[in-house]
């Protein structure tokens, strides 16, 4: 197979009849021509089209990937990657441009909706290796895989991802959809016996939420986990056993400004894999993505996984 490493697969997740989106497409095509990069490109038409299309690209040769859409989009593209057939993915070089409402990934990097911004960071930004996380899950008695860049959630988080993702058919995707969905479930959600065992630590007790983090943002800006790091080859780990209403008032505004970590009832902790089992079947969130389960579900971190294009300013820890 012959590799094309210096052709750009660009996959686009469109939001159809937006003059703005059309203008920025053209800006993005012409300076790409511009600067003599080669590329090809593909519309996404369905959920889950980004994994396919990623799949075949990488496939047909392609190392490097160009993602303009949202956290959703890049995890599609992930699955695609991972699950190609080709021999290894850390030559993949992944860029993106955000279009998205949470925008949590591409905000770790610095990367906001500020389209010009993210297509010099493109042209003018460096690479850097960054792990990937996997969950190992059954469904109807049948094992499955899923792929994830940012974060996966149990519990609460999942449920409020959930939520929000039905507001959106309704109202449009808004950032503030993702606060409604958290503050009306967080006084209605009740805690669930819990097994949460790691190589660190184990925890047999309540769970009301439960963020497993490769990159510390989610929800559109929220920090659940605020120190973790896409490439350290760790996840940042947060469970929030039973809380009374006065802890989750308290936990409310802190979870913006990164000392939620500093609320009694949760338990923090760094490790490389972690299974999680629960009393019920359930529902768990990657990167925003909602998927039934029934338990156990296993969750691994991949060391240097693929590469990313980030800021020549981001100071690898």
């Amino acid at each position: 197979m012959e590799i094309t490493s210096q052709r750009w697969a660009v996959i686009i997740n469109p939001k159809s009849g937006k003059k703005k989106f059309r203008l920025q497409l053209k800006y993005l095509f012409l300076t790409l021509r511009h600067q003599k990069i080669s590329f090809d490109y593909k519309i996404t038409e369905f959920a889950g089209h980004a994994t396919v299309l990623a799949r075949h690209f990488a496939e047909s040769g392609y190392a490097n990937f160009l993602v303009v859409g949202g956290d959703g989009t890049v995890s599609e593209v992930i699955n695609g990657l991972l699950n190609a057939k080709i021999s290894t993915t850390q030559h993949l070089k992944l860029a993106l441009i955000p279009r998205g409402t949470g925008n949590d990934w591409g905000r770790f990097w610095g990367l906001t909706r500020d389209y010009k911004h993210s297509v010099n960071v493109f042209l003018n930004g460096k690479t850097c290796n960054i792990d990937v996380g996997k969950v190992n899950y059954n469904l109807e008695g049948e094992s499955r895989t899923r792929f994830f860049i940012n974060s996966i959630g149990f519990g609460l988080d999942a449920l409020v991802c959930r939520d929000t993702n039905i507001m959106k058919r309704y109202v449009g995707s808004h950032s503030v959809l993702y606060l409604f969905a958290l503050i009306a479930a967080v006084f209605t959600f009740r805690p669930r016996k819990a097994h949460i065992q790691s190589e660190e630590k184990e925890i047999l007790d309540n769970m009301f939420t439960m963020n497993i983090a490769n990159g510390c943002y989610s929800g559109g800006g929220m920090k659940q986990n605020p120190h973790a790091l896409p490439n350290d080859g760790l996840f940042d780990v947060m469970m929030v056993k039973k809380p009374t209403l006065g802890i989750i008032l308290q936990a409310l505004p802190l979870i913006f400004n990164g000392r939620i970590l500093e609320v009694r009832v949760i338990e923090s902790f760094r490790t490389k894999k972690i299974t999680f089992k629960c009393e019920h079947n359930g529902i768990f969130e990657a990167d925003g993505i909602i998927f039934n389960f029934s338990s156990p579900a296993e969750v691994s971190i991949i060391e240097n996984a693929i590469q990313m294009v980030v800021p020549e300013s981001y100071n690898e820890k």
